[in-house]
């Protein structure tokens, strides 16, 4: 009840002393089964006070009051308290004035010159009764509107016309509505149970991919249907970017085990073509024949390379590049790349300094920011490369200050949404079609660059077009120092015993013949397993072991690790087609499990240099230790 002392609450409007008088002597005389507390009142004005600052149980009214008289009465007293019982108490018998007051929202309407204290009191509680009731439902929905508006999917109740009669936050949040302008309207949507559909929410042209159960129900004891709608939009986007990722690791693998095996068929090719160059003077005309081999030869390798860049596993070989160049070596490919309607402008400076990079790598990046382009102006448009000489300053543009080759690579095509520019380098993120674009293009560029110590950035706008800027570090090693370097390494030979070890046998065959030929003394050994035991066996001095990395029974890294505990100071090199290894580059050099490693295919001469370099290595460090 509405006081402490548990006892109804019931509000008497009525200007009549008599008629006041009456009615307590009714509600307290012999017989009442429960007192009550009574306020009184003798203008409706005052009657809306008391509604309006504390609650009432039962409000018995008199039509006839100085301010208000009639329905109208019911009518105002309604609308500051509708759930508030109201039990008008007449002078009057009539029966239309007693209908239109129910109508208006009086629980009952008693003539006072029939009524009787039981009558009286019968009423009141029935109103009372009443009240608890509403109270009680009314308790029940705020406890099931907040329950339901703590969940994280959409409800929506609707009549049988589709009409919204409850949403939680969620369905709000959905369908980007207020709660003032959702309840009441139509829902718009023929939604059917037990379908995962993109839902196009009203009014605009977003898709959300949902999850929709509808059952029948009821509202306020009428039927009704309640929609509850699981956004699947989030999901499907992770999902989509796993099976993404689960592709590219599945083409990731099938490209290492083709470059893997193509690799060692390349090594055998260039190790024996290089060594029969070797066999000809400068003049004689089977020499050019041999050249035509070892260049086919390298360009095989490329394709080895590119296939391994697309599953983004390709090891980096930096050299000296001069990007104009690179750029000009690539023009014809970006040429078919580019339509017709596309003009290909490159714009080179003069003077431009050399870089430190991969050239496969930089070639590949030209090739997406060209088809980037291209997918951008499919009416066509301009495709420009420029190239200058820039002296960095300040670290706004995300380098170290200092001399830097500035490429930028623009188009005037659609552009790209502010929104989108601070993802654009994210794997997986593309605003393409779905199925015309997988979101590692841009992400793989950002990486090459950024191997390669530099760094890109991009400046867009909507219908203008999209520019990328890229910055490579000059450097200061030139490719004469590179060849002189090379030519003073061919040079060197050596008379130490070296132990190859390769599964494959021509692969074998071929390093031992460039080893030889070098002065060389060689084991071989098919695995690691059996290069082990001839370790282990062997009574004369091994410097030196030269291991494939991917091997039967016992893997390169793991017979490294043989060595390190059974013979410490013993090199090694590795020389791998590709292996899931991780081959980092240190000064220039490349190393798995941190010992020196080359890729195949190699030429006999970057072998024989290797090799000498690692056992001039090991000798200085034997020499320091005694």
């Amino acid at each position: 009840m509405t006081e402490t002392s548990g006892h109804p609450t019931l509000l008497l409007v009525e200007d009549n002393p008599a008629d006041t008088e009456l009615v307590r002597e009714m509600l307290d005389g012999p017989g009442a089964p429960a007192p009550y507390t009574v306020r009184h009142v003798g203008r409706l004005s005052d009657a809306e006070q008391i509604l309006r600052a504390t609650p009432v149980d039962v409000v018995l009214l008199e039509l006839h009051l100085p301010d208000c008289s009639g329905v109208h009465c019911v009518h105002r007293l309604q609308q500051i308290s509708p759930a508030t019982p109201i039990i008008v108490l007449s002078g009057l018998v009539d029966e239309t004035l007693a209908l239109t007051c129910i109508d208006a929202g009086a629980q009952d309407y008693l003539n006072k010159e029939e009524l009787r204290p039981a009558m009286l009191r019968r009423t009141i509680e029935r109103s009372i009764s009443r009240l608890k009731e509403a109270r009680a439902t009314d308790a029940l929905r705020r406890q099931f509107e907040h329950l339901v508006g703590s969940i994280p999917d959409a409800v929506v109740v609707t009549d049988q016309r589709g009409t919204v009669l409850f949403g939680n936050d969620a369905a709000r949040a959905l369908f980007g509505r207020g709660r003032g302008d959702f309840i009441g309207s139509q829902f718009g949507l023929d939604l059917r149970d037990g379908v995962v559909s993109q839902l196009r929410i009203p009014g605009s042209d977003e898709r959300r991919v949902c999850d929709i159960r509808v059952v029948n129900c009821e509202w306020n004891g009428a039927p009704a249907r309640l929609t509850l709608i699981h956004d699947m939009t989030e999901q499907k986007r992770l999902d989509d970017q796993l099976r993404h990722a689960q592709k590219m690791e599945a083409i990731g693998l099938i490209a290492g085990g083709v470059a893997h095996d193509f690799n060692n068929l390349l090594a055998i090719m260039l190790v024996y073509a290089e060594m029969l160059r070797t066999e000809f003077e400068a003049d004689d005309p089977r020499l050019v024949e041999v050249v035509e081999i070892v260049h086919s030869i390298d360009r095989a390798q490329a394709l080895t390379r590119q296939l391994l860049a697309f599953s983004r596993r390709q090891t980096s070989e930096p050299t000296v590049l001069n990007m104009v160049e690179v750029v000009a070596g690539v023009h014809s490919m970006l040429q078919r790349t580019l339509p017709a309607s596309i003009d290909f402008v490159v714009l080179p400076g003069d003077d431009i300094w050399p870089v430190l990079a991969d050239k496969g790598q930089l070639e590949q990046v030209l090739m997406n920011l060209a088809v980037n382009a291209r997918d951008a102006m499919p009416s066509g448009g301009r495709f420009a490369i420029e190239i200058e000489n820039r002296s960095i300053t300040t670290a706004d543009h995300g380098v170290r200050p200092g001399d830097y080759v500035a490429v930028r690579v623009s188009d005037t095509g659609t552009g790209i949404a502010p929104e989108h520019l601070d993802r654009i380098f994210d794997p997986f993120f593309t605003t393409k079609a779905r199925g015309h674009g997988t979101g590692l293009g841009l992400a793989m560029c950002y990486g090459i660059i950024a191997q390669a110590r530099g760094n890109m950035t991009v400046e867009s706008r909507l219908g203008l077009g999209t520019s990328f800027l890229i910055l490579l570090p000059r450097t200061y090693q030139t490719e004469e120092q590179l060849v002189a370097a090379e030519a003073e390494q061919e040079e060197l030979r050596g008379r130490e015993t070296i132990l190859v070890v390769e599964d494959d046998q021509a692969v074998m065959r071929a390093a031992a013949a460039a080893l030889t030929r070098g002065g060389y003394t060689v084991l071989t050994a098919a695995n690691g397993d059996e290069a082990r035991r001839l370790l282990q066996n062997h009574r004369g001095r091994i410097d030196l072991v030269l291991s494939d990395v991917v091997m039967p029974q016992l893997s390169g890294p793991e017979l490294a690790e043989f060595l390190a505990a059974t013979s410490p100071g013993l090199p090694l090199v590795f020389m791998t087609g590709y292996s899931n290894y991780p081959m980092t580059t240190e000064s220039g050099e490349g190393r798995i499990a941190n010992r020196r490693a080359i890729m195949k295919p190699f030429r006999p001469n970057v072998l024989l240099s290797t090799v000498r370099e690692v056992l001039d290595e090991s000798e200085r460090e034997r020499m320091l230790q005694q």
